[in-house]
């Protein structure tokens, strides 16, 4: 590890920024981050953008926290209706952050209230993109933006993990709940499979549509190796990691919770999906068994 650590560094050069101190030792969750602790009033206005693309279940919060915590930006779903909406209320806007007209001041107040290394960063979902980035501003928060991809290669445990997100509404290591739950069915488990599908295929799309090249990262790099995960996105977005930082922040962590009656649930839900693979469109769309 140390010689890639220092032929890394080696490359970087000049280019990057020095470490940034480290928000909180802390190990925050969902809820955490998007609170006033992390919040940078007063800062630099960031000049660098970050933005990781991942679809749900990839381990892509538990990413963000590796990249706070090594002086990386301070990511989040900033595009999220819930998250945004917390966090332009306390930063004094009123209304809809994601409406079209107020979403340009809404990413001026995030260049400004969270930025770290000189860098904003995002996590974007892609119905997030689709529902509020289609148009100049999205073009704008793009342009020469850092673009990672976050992405799971074990699609049925990334599925039953979104399941049991969904069923629970906890979404993150944490025991609270950060969303609503919602019900389980066959029904809504195979409306939640399309919309996993989509959120694949539909970020592959615009990478495609940009000619851009993400930083490829897995789910394993996440889990298996953190640091040299960190060390690459932070090369790509021009800033040194904060070792101190990153190394307390991998000392708390902790596998996330889990409720087993709820998994088996869930899973049986999703062995009942069986029935459905060899069905065609025009009997499952009918409702013919």
């Amino acid at each position: 590890m140390k010689t890639f650590m220092r032929s890394l560094w080696q490359r970087v050069g000049k280019h990057a920024s020095e470490p940034a101190r480290s928000l909180s030792q802390a190990r925050p969750d969902t809820i955490d981050l998007i609170g006033p602790d992390y919040d940078t009033t007063g800062g630099d206005v960031a000049e660098r953008t970050l933005i990781i693309c991942a679809a749900p279940r990839t381990g892509s919060y538990e990413l963000c926290r590796l990249l706070v915590a090594g002086g990386v930006g301070i990511p989040h779903e900033y595009f999220h209706p819930q998250y945004s909406q917390t966090a332009a209320s306390r930063w004094g806007m009123s209304g809809d952050p994601l409406r079209e007209d107020n979403i340009a001041a809404y990413i001026d107040l995030l260049r400004r209230n969270r930025v770290q290394g000189g860098v904003f960063a995002t996590k974007i979902q892609f119905w997030q993109f689709n529902a509020c980035l289609r148009n100049c501003h999205g073009a704008a928060l793009f342009k020469n933006a850092s673009i990672v991809h976050v992405f799971r290669s074990d699609v049925v445990r990334q599925f039953k993990s979104m399941r049991v997100a969904m069923v629970t509404g906890r979404y993150d290591f944490s025991a609270r709940a950060s969303r609503p739950p919602q019900p389980d069915s066959v029904e809504d488990a195979l409306k939640a499979l399309d919309f996993l599908l989509e959120e694949d295929a539909g970020l592959r799309r615009l990478f495609v549509l940009l000619g851009a090249s993400p930083l490829f990262i897995t789910t394993d790099d996440i889990v298996d190796r953190p640091r040299e995960t960190v060390a690459l996105i932070a090369q790509s977005a021009g800033v040194r990691v904060d070792e101190a930082g990153l190394d307390r922040m991998l000392a708390t962590s902790t596998p996330y919770a889990r409720d087993t009656q709820t998994e088996q649930q869930v899973a049986d839900t999703i062995n009942a999906l069986g029935a459905f693979a060899f069905q065609s469109s025009a009997k499952r769309s009918s409702g013919e068994e």
